[in-house]
């Protein structure tokens, strides 16, 4: 009877000397609720009875709206006592940033650990984690802060960089804001300059650059916003003041930054030089040796006349729809951007008939993203967009192909 008791005592206890020896994962959360953008430690540590001859597969913790950091030393070795027995293992420290108030589930992850099971042979085994909720608040008066930006500080520059002398069609300025933030990672930071042009101005944002920086696990770092706006037509022009609220830790209180705008004048420019081509020239050149000698003889008795003519036709020339058009296409054959843009403005001023056409606009807008746009492209590209604007310009002439669709003969008068 003695014996039959042993044997059923041994064979209970078998499973639990068996699962003793299964590796354990250990889950701890500092706490069960933490204000929005601020860390809140996860801790994960992996234990086994022998040795790991292999790092194990962890998991990432990466759900919606939650920002997962590891910092430098996240992943140390450790050892504790299991039932008496050392095991060793690693624990890594997560770092939880929640984006939004409310509540926040990490629902249970595998971990694969691969450990020497009877001290020599290799044996890999996979460990489902617990379930970890937790808590996103947001401070007492922070609550109507749209986008919530809570820190330790916040500090703002901004650089206005206009060209030397006077703003003109074409040219450029460029808007350039710097955010600095403590305790909160900068992609808290929201976007200050918005994306909305004006007649006068239209901005091409660069992509926003973020700079992290650590100190004993608290991340800080600097949002870089860069906004250049060219100038498309003459007229005044104006950046808005900025302002950025946000709630300081220190101060337990909502603060708000500003930062000053300023108004510009823009001017016309001056016109697009007229590159005439050599046969033009040569023409010119026989036509003023004939009319030479004729000339010189009715100098006297018929120049002031002559000159104070030959000025009206040639400004009215210079300014008419034919000449100002191939001012235009000179300019876009030439791929020459401040000097496209002066001639189109030029243009559309002396001839406010014209219409300009949304294929126009687009293919405009896509050859200016090449010197201020975010992206670089390679010459092809370029190429495409300079010849797409190329072929965009005869529609801001509709009115010439209607005349010729006019005077053309009927096909069978009949």
């Amino acid at each position: 009877m003695m014996r039959a008791l042993l044997c059923l005592w041994i064979a209970l206890l078998l499973p639990s000397a068996a699962a003793a020896q299964d590796p354990q994962v250990r889950l701890e959360l500092a706490a069960e609720e933490t204000e929005i953008g601020q860390p809140l430690i996860l801790r994960l540590t992996v234990l086994v009875p022998s040795f790991m001859p292999d790092p194990p597969s962890l998991p990432s913790f990466e759900i919606p709206d939650l920002m997962v950091r590891l910092n430098d030393r996240a992943t140390t070795p450790t050892s504790q006592q299991v039932d008496g027995e050392t095991w060793s293992g690693i624990t890594r420290s997560y770092s939880l940033y929640p984006m939004i108030p409310g509540p926040f589930v990490l629902p249970p992850q595998e971990v694969a650990i691969t450990y020497a099971a009877d001290g020599a042979t290799p044996e890999t085994t996979t460990v489902m984690t617990e379930e970890i909720r937790f808590e996103a608040i947001l401070p007492e008066g922070a609550e109507g802060l749209d986008p919530p930006l809570i820190a330790s500080d916040l500090t703002a520059t901004q650089q206005i960089t206009l060209p030397e002398g006077d703003l003109t069609v074409g040219d450029a300025i460029t808007r350039q804001i710097v955010v600095k933030i403590e305790g909160t990672p900068p992609l808290f930071i929201p976007p200050l300059m918005g994306t909305e042009g004006t007649e006068t101005l239209r901005p091409y944002p660069k992509e926003p650059v973020l700079e992290e920086s650590e100190n004993r696990g608290i991340l800080s770092g600097t949002r870089t916003e860069t906004v250049t706006y060219v100038a498309l037509a003459e007229g005044t022009a104006t950046l808005p003041p900025l302002s950025l609220s946000w709630y300081n830790l220190s101060s337990k209180a909502v603060e708000t930054i500003e930062l000053d705008g300023t108004t510009v004048e823009v001017a016309a420019g001056p016109p697009a030089p007229f590159r005439p081509d050599p046969g033009q020239i040569a023409g010119w050149l026989l036509a003023l040796i004939a009319m030479g000698s004729a000339a010189f003889f009715g100098w006297r008795r018929f120049g002031p006349g002559l000159r104070a003519r030959a000025r009206a036709r040639r400004a009215a020339r210079q300014l008419s729809e034919a000449h100002l058009y191939k001012t235009l296409e000179q300019a876009v054959g030439a791929r020459d951007l401040t000097l496209s843009l002066q001639a189109l403005r030029l243009y559309e001023t002396h001839h406010p008939e014209a219409r300009r056409p949304a294929d126009l606009d687009a293919a405009l807008h896509a050859v200016t993203e090449i010197r201020f746009g975010r992206a670089t492209l390679d010459q092809g590209a370029i190429s495409a967009r300079w010849a797409a604007l190329h072929k965009a310009l005869p529609g801001l002439r509709p009115h010439r192909v209607h005349k010729a669709e006019q005077t053309l003969p009927a096909l069978n008068p009949f």
